[in-house]
């Protein structure tokens, strides 16, 4: 940062009432210039943590202005929880690596989540598309099928099956007989025709009674 730029930083400081030491200084320049074409709007940033916090004078020391950018920067002293609790009280900005999340995956057989300790690659392979939308899908699935409305009935009596919607895989259809409830994902598998599919099967789908709600939600009437 040129000598014009540390001028205006100060020239900021000084329009809202604020002396910085030397050392301030150099730590609200570091940390501006971590935001490359957007100085400005770091700086702004900066003033407003500082406007918001209690202030007990008005020269600003490097110990001050680093306690006041720790919500920012994520190198506050205290643990993740506090950092990021005084973040979403002050609207910080606070940087998370992805690869240092913990990875959850459910597993459809024994209908729970465990941690993936697998290695992440930064660059996916050919099939990570479609693990994607697979693990998705079952997602989705298992917290439909916790709700009451699709749970599978406690008793086996005709009076919890009148209010239930269980769902079933698409494969299971086959020897069935009245309504059943199914949920899918809709593909064009053939030129002109549309399948609804599942992990297990696939069927043809006629959408001329469909309604669509922006082009991304259909409500379809399917004949099995």
């Amino acid at each position: 940062m040129g000598s014009q730029s540390l001028k205006n930083v100060q020239k900021k400081f000084k329009l809202r009432g604020l002396t910085l030491t030397v050392s301030a200084l150099k730590v609200v320049t570091e940390f501006i210039n971590d935001f490359t074409d957007a100085e400005d709007e770091a700086l702004e940033l900066v003033l407003d943590e500082i406007e918001r916090a209690s202030l007990k004078t008005t020269i600003l020391d490097k110990e001050a202005v680093e306690q006041i950018l720790s919500p920012l920067t994520g190198t506050a002293a205290d643990s993740s929880v506090d950092v990021i609790t005084n973040a979403g009280n002050q609207s910080g900005l606070r940087i998370i690596d992805v690869f240092l999340v913990s990875k959850f995956s459910y597993d459809p057989i024994r209908k729970m989540f465990y941690e993936f300790t697998g290695k992440l690659p930064i660059h996916g392979e050919a099939s990570a598309k479609a693990v994607l939308y697979r693990d998705r899908l079952q997602l989705l699935q298992q917290r439909i099928s916790r709700d009451r409305h699709f749970a599978r009935p406690v008793f086996d009596a005709e009076e919890t099956r009148s209010g239930s919607c269980e769902m079933i895989t698409i494969q299971s259809l086959i020897g069935c007989a009245g309504r059943r409830w199914i949920m899918g994902v809709i593909s064009q598998l053939e030129d002109g025709n549309f399948f609804l599919e599942d992990l297990t099967a696939a069927i043809p789908i006629d959408l001329s009674q469909a309604i669509s709600l922006n082009d991304i939600y259909f409500i379809v009437f399917l004949k099995v």
